[in-house]
């Protein structure tokens, strides 16, 4: 689905990399085409994506979050954050004017009742599998701001599980609602990394924002690399891949 090609001029050293932990949303799963055009339709704005077209709409949006927290101090959490994040999605796929607010709208009602469940079900099938063979050279671990429920995701997704069994092993699978915290706050990484048992130093972290993400593995004293398939970010400094199978590759 994405370039291999490797985004950013600072190589990673797969060296100093002891165990990976990832984020969920944004890498191994992104809003469902279907159940967003379902809501969107049912506003009265018919809409049609491809899979690959909700791909990309996705980062389009992170990037427009990326814009809108760089001019204000306000945290991802925030609802009305993710209007511009919506903007962008449903520009990038040919909406404009009133249609363009109306599936805006629809889907921050859906965001505002906690209906989001059912929307962050396509499966990134590409970053599982890279998932799977990097957990197979490094321990790994889950840490998301997710709604209680990262740990069922995982095993509905084919993504990890905590136990033995036919899915990869996490040492750790870290919800921002179990815990009480969410990213950027530094504080929700270290539980993984006390599972991992790795110093925070070569410990990575792979996620696909910039201010949950990036800013908050970076205040834990993590090594960290945002997914960005689009090459989007280039006016960052920051480690970036397109996907995870290009960094399974670099760590062997």
């Amino acid at each position: 689905m994405t370039s291999r090609a490797f985004t950013d001029t600072a190589p990673i050293d797969p060296s100093a990399i002891d165990a990976v932990v990832f984020d969920m949303g944004g890498v191994f799963i992104i809003p469902n085409p279907v159940a967003v055009c379902a809501a969107v339709t049912a506003a009265g704005v018919t809409l049609e994506m491809s899979p690959q077209q909700a791909h990309d709409a996705h980062y389009t949006g992170v990037r427009a979050i990326t814009d809108r927290l760089d001019a204000e101090h306000v945290d991802e959490t925030d609802l009305g954050v993710w209007r511009h994040y919506d903007m962008a999605y449903f520009g990038s796929v040919g909406l404009s004017g009133p249609e363009l607010e109306t599936a805006v709208a629809a889907r921050d009602a859906l965001r505002r009742r906690d209906e989001v469940t059912d929307m962050w079900t396509h499966v990134l099938a590409h970053n599982i599998a890279g998932f799977a063979a990097i957990s197979t050279v490094r321990p790994v671990a889950i840490v998301t701001n997710n709604i209680g429920t990262a740990e069922q995701q995982c095993l509905d997704h084919g993504i990890c599980q905590l136990s033995d069994g036919p899915l990869p092993k996490a040492a750790a699978i870290i919800d921002s609602t179990i815990v009480g915290i969410s990213k950027p706050d530094p504080a929700i990484f270290e539980p993984a990394i006390s599972a991992l048992g790795t110093d925070r130093s070569r410990t990575l972290y792979v996620g696909d924002t910039v201010h949950a993400d990036v800013h908050g593995a970076r205040a834990a004293g993590m090594p960290v690399v945002q997914l960005d398939p689009l090459n989007l970010h280039s006016d960052h400094d920051h480690w970036r891949l397109p996907d995870v199978p290009a960094l399974a590759e670099i760590l062997g």
